[in-house]
């Protein structure tokens, strides 16, 4: 099976007001050229949208519940290519296995899973191809590098980079404990 890997560094953009900061990564990821995840790269309400851009990728954006400047999986949409894209995911399961999010791209099944308890390591895989993402580094030196097993295409990385973009915390059990806790005070302190 092939193996290729790729890495995006880490970019930020802090100019002018705080609202109209933009995060993100970018770089080269070999055959595909030049990719770049942004976010927020738009608002809409509570929500944020991150969005992936490159030289062979379609256009994929993924807008959900503003978590910090990420999208959540809350309320979630998906764009790959200017087409919807039905997200499901079993939020009550007890596995990482069982909280994965299933989706059906192109007429090919995705699902996106955390691949440890860590929460800078996550997996997309569908029939005969597999992207590892692991975030790593701090400050910035922070980076996203993707082991692609198998022969992907330019979807395969669309969908892969822009979940770097986007707060998976939910995929595993404490990070959905964590986040319903944050929630939580985050309703509590509209409330006052």
């Amino acid at each position: 099976m092939q193996q290729h890997t790729y890495t995006l560094d880490r970019w930020e953009d802090r100019s002018g007001h705080r609202q109209a900061w933009k995060f993100g990564y970018r770089g080269t990821a070999g055959e595909f050229g030049r990719i770049e995840v942004v976010y927020p790269a738009s608002r809409r309400g509570d929500r944020n949208v991150t969005e992936v851009k490159g030289d062979t990728v379609p256009v994929t954006s993924f807008m959900g519940w503003a978590y910090g400047r990420k999208p959540s999986l809350f309320i979630a949409e998906l764009s790959v290519g200017g087409t919807g894209v039905r997200l499901k995911r079993n939020r009550w399961a007890q596995t990482r296995a069982g909280r994965a999010l299933r989706m059906q791209v192109t007429g090919r099944e995705y699902r996106y899973r955390a691949s440890s308890a860590r929460h800078g390591d996550r997996t997309l895989t569908r029939n005969g191809v597999e992207v590892r993402i692991r975030r790593h580094g701090s400050s910035a030196r922070k980076k996203a590098t993707l082991t692609v097993l198998g022969p992907a295409d330019g979807t395969d990385l669309a969908l892969a980079t822009v979940m770097c973009g986007v707060n998976t915390r939910n995929l595993t059990r404490g990070g959905a404990v964590r986040a319903f806790f944050a929630r939580s005070l985050h309703w509590l302190d509209i409330f006052q």
